[in-house]
């Protein structure tokens, strides 16, 4: 390896000195040309002052030559000559004009701003003493009255001259200063040099720490120089290497291990003094008074810290510390990066000796998966070649023996509907027939099913799964099971054994398992084959069913007397009946594919719910019964139209309804005269009556009473169905009729002893509706209530708010209605079964037409009832002038 050279960097370079000494000479001749200007009369009268001012600009001009090329340093004593000689000029000139009084005593300040930059600090001083104390001498030529105050001018010039060799020595100290650091730094990088070329062939961490602690002590001689390597997995700091002043190993710092969370607070903003340097004034392995410690982490690429470098040096050295921070911190950086080599070299290597040996197993396992690829393919295509369930498993288990060197073996099935296993078929090698033995692993076989993983036994003998029932028995030493897995179904378990100990091995385990994947691929298929054979026999014995089953619904439909149409989902026309073409008088040919709502009549809407009503058709009237098509999903398929010739029950309801009409208006005649005679008998118009005639005319006139009721209930039953029930509407306040109504069946709640409690909500708004009538739905519902109702209950009526309506609530704790009762409460003359039923009376009207006049306001009405405990009727009334509509049923008997 080539070594480096040390770099030469020249930086005191005397610039400083080449200033000053330009200065000087400037200076020093402008004041003796300013002097000479003052007195220069001695130097027309006398030649000596002459030569003597010449002598002195001679040696002037010569020193500031020697300062200007700093040549004194290589020759002192031509600088002490040209100096000594200056000197003795200046006082001999002093002296030739005058002694004390000489203006030209500023010659001497050429000599005395000389010497600190010329000569070593001890010649400079001992010259300048000489000269200014001779020039002290010429205050004895003075009076001695003036003595003083020359005295006190020659102290002054003494104090000055002082300050400015003071001046010039500090600025030269510097100077001197500055080269020695510059040296010094020249030295170091040259050490840097030398250090970065034993780092890179060095691959041992304490090496690279070692040569880096003695390259920092070695830049400032520091009291202190630890490194540390941090354990990023411990969180601890373990000191490796330690120099003390002078270069000392520190054995007593060394190996100390300190918790990185001593270390860690130190590492914050308020003490960092660089971009990778902090300072503290303690450590935690050295506190010392007056010390400052620098802390540098040596950091990786990625941020991970290697280790930590510090540097300690007393107060006083603080200013060097602190300038020594760049070079501390590309230290720490080659620390560092030396440090993440050897790492990486480290884990290269580790990682190279890992793929050597990963290689080398996979280039085994690729044998093995070779080999057991080629058995599986082998299997495989062995396997395809047949759809017999029986087949296959012959077949597989004899390919899988082969494969494993097994010598017996056995395939055992879940039996579908017990969930048990059962041996399906065995193979020995060595012999024919069935093989004995095998029976005895039913619980490993089970376990193996259980925990749906294979297990490979060793010795039979030893294992309690295997119940081994001679000691003698060495067919089955050895067993291999394996489970039938497909899509995480279990199928069953292959068994496999052999008569010598140990014998399978986690391969043979491995290809037996992928083998039973195969073998489950292959049953599976054969399963299907089988179930799919199954199914289409039994779907071609279903279909013919169905072709029968449709033979005979088409023969039952063209004979039915009804007519029959059905639409598929799109409601389209696919079948229609000759019934149906002769009521609706439409072509069958024609009408197929059209849409259902071109039929004649009233238009049918594509619904998918059952749906019933009335059409007229070339005078005739059917009724049509809509119902969906659903499949077994309950997905909408089509729908079927049903229709029914009532032409003869209409004209019958019609006769019926119009025979009502003239009987009852024949009946009211009579009844109403019967009704005013019994009243003017009552009332004794006609005579005194004895109270046995009072009470049997009392009778008829009840009867009477209880037969108008009859008639006019038959009467509105017999407008409605005439379509002549005509509401003339107007704003009524419903709560006031519920007043009058509680007024006017007060005296028939006495009777009973049954009490009415009526519940109005406050501020409800009135309704639109015919008030006549609204007062009869209400009457004829709490009369109900009151007639169903035993002695002592209780009945109650209740008008509240229903949003966009209001409700009505007739709510009694009476008998109740049946549950077969219910569906039919409604229709005209049914009266249901109730202990009360003969004591209450009634035609079975009221609630009929209740709900009439309920419909024919646009509202609606439905009951709640459980027997024995009562019953409540609730009814609606649109709020507003809304659009009414009739009832569809009201339309259609209109």
């Amino acid at each position: 390896m080539l070594e480096s050279q040390p770099i030469q960097v020249n930086i005191a370079t005397p610039v400083h000195r080449r200033r000053i000494g330009v200065i000087y000479a400037i200076i020093s001749l402008v004041l003796l040309a300013l002097a000479v200007v003052q007195d220069y009369q001695p130097f027309l009268r006398f030649q000596l002052p002459a030569i003597l001012l010449a002598a002195l600009v001679v040696t002037t001009i010569f020193t500031g030559l020697l300062l200007v090329r700093a040549r004194a340093a290589q020759s002192p004593s031509l600088a002490l000559l040209l100096l000594s000689i200056n000197a003795t000029a200046a006082l001999s000139l002093t002296a030739a004009t005058g002694g004390y009084t000489s203006p030209l005593w500023v010659a001497l300040l050429l000599s005395s701003t000389a010497a600190p930059l010329l000569l070593p600090g001890r010649w400079a001083i001992l010259l300048l003493s000489i000269v200014w104390l001779t020039n002290g001498l010429f205050i004895l030529q003075a009076p001695p009255d003036l003595r003083f105050d020359v005295f006190v001018a020659w102290g002054l010039r003494v104090v000055g001259v002082a300050l400015v060799a003071i001046v010039l020595q500090r600025v030269l100290s510097a100077e001197a200063d500055l080269r020695l650091r510059a040296q010094q730094r020249e030295r170091v990088l040259h050490d840097f040099l030398l250090l970065s070329n034993k780092l890179r062939v060095t691959n041992e961490p304490q090496n690279i720490l070692e040569e880096v602690s003695h390259a920092v002590q070695a830049s400032g001689n520091f009291d202190c120089v630890t490194l540390s390597r941090v354990d990023n997995q411990t969180k601890e700091t373990t000191i490796t290497v330690a120099f003390g002043s002078s270069g000392r190993r520190l054995k007593a710092v060394e190996e100390l291990t300190i918790p990185w969370n001593d270390i860690a607070p130190a590492l914050n903003e308020q003490h960092r003094v660089g971009p990778a340097t902090f300072q503290v004034d303690t450590l935690p392995f050295r506190s010392i008074k007056h010390e400052q410690h620098l802390i540098l982490p040596l950091k990786s690429q990625v941020a991970d810290i290697h280790g930590v470098l510090t540097v300690s040096c007393d107060r006083a050295h603080q200013d060097t510390l602190l300038e020594a921070v760049p070079l501390l911190e590309l230290l720490a950086n080659q620390a560092a990066t030396a440090l993440e080599n050897n790492a990486l070299y480290g884990t290269l290597e580790q990682r190279v000796q890992d793929a050597t040996e990963t290689l080398t197993r996979n280039q085994e396992e690729l044998a093995l998966a070779r080999d057991r690829a080629e058995m599986l393919y082998q299997i495989v295509r062995t396997l395809a070649g047949s759809l017999d369930e029986r087949e296959v498993l012959v077949q597989a288990l004899a390919l899988v023996i082969q494969a494993t060197t097994a010598e017996c073996g056995g395939i055992m099935l879940v039996e579908p509907n017990t969930g048990r296993l059962a041996f399906r078929t065995t193979f020995d090698r060595t012999k024919a027939g069935p093989v004995l033995g095998l029976d005895r692993s039913q619980e490993l076989a089970g376990w193996v099913l259980a925990n749906r993983t294979s297990v490979i036994i060793p010795d039979t003998q030893e294992d309690t799964r295997w119940h081994s029932q001679e000691e003698s028995e060495e067919r089955h030493r050895s067993a291999l099971v394996v489970p039938l897995l497909l899509n995480e179904e279990l199928m069953g378990v292959t068994i496999l054994t052999h008569p010598e100990v140990d014998h399978f091995r986690h391969e043979h385990g491995q290809l037996a398992l992928a083998a039973s994947g195969q073998i489950a691929v292959a049953l599976s298929k054969a399963q299907l084959y089988r179930y799919v054979s199954e199914q289409s026999d039994q779907l071609t014995v279903t279909l013919e069913q169905r072709e029968e089953e449709i033979s005979k619904i088409q023969a039952i439909l063209r004979s039915i007397g009804d007519g029959v149409i059905v639409g598929d989902r799109l409601g389209r026309i696919r079948m229609i009946n000759p019934a149906a073409a002769q009521m609706l008088n439409i072509p069958i040919n024609e009408f197929i594919n059209r849409q259902m709502a071109d039929l004649p009549g009233s238009p049918l809407e594509n619904r998918q719910t059952d749906g019933l009503e009335q059409v007229h058709v070339n005078n005739r009237t059917l009724r049509a019964h809509h119902a969906p098509v659903l499949s077994s999903t309950q997905e909408w398929l089509g729908s079927v139209v049903v229709y029914h010739d009532i032409t003869r029950e209409a004209m019958t309801d019609k006769v019926k309804s119009e025979f009502i009409a003239t009987a009852s208006h024949e009946l009211r005649t009579p009844l109403t005269s019967i009704r005013g005679y019994i009243d003017l008998l009552l009332l004794g118009t006609l005579g005194p009556l004895s109270q046995s005639q009072i009470d049997f005319l009392t009778v008829v006139k009840n009867n009477v009473v209880r037969l108008v009721e009859l008639i006019d209930d038959l009467l509105d039953v017999s407008r409605v169905e005439a379509g002549e029930v005509r509401l003339r509407r107007d704003l009524v306040d419903v709560s006031e009729v519920i007043y009058e109504v509680g007024e006017a069946l007060y005296s028939q709640f006495t009777e009973r002893s049954i009490s009415l409690a009526i519940e109005v909500q406050e501020d409800l708004p009135k309704v639109t509706a015919d008030r006549q009538r609204v007062r009869q739905i209400i009457v004829n519902l709490v009369n109900n209530a009151c007639k169903y109702t035993e002695a002592g209950g209780h009945v109650d009526l209740i008008l509240q708010n229903g949003g966009d309506s209001i409700r009505i609530d007739v709510r009694d704790n009476g008998v109740g209605i049946s549950e077969e009762a219910r569906n039919h409460i409604f229709t005209p003359f049914f009266r249901a079964d109730n202990p009360l039923r003969e004591t209450a009376g009634g035609t079975g009207l009221g609630l009929s037409i209740t709900k009439t006049l309920v419909d024919l306001h646009g509202g609606s009405i439905w009951f709640e009832s459980n027997e024995e405990q009562g019953t409540t009727f609730s009814f609606t009334l649109p709020l507003g002038n809304t659009d009414w509509k009739p009832a569809e049923w009201l339309t259609q008997t209109s």
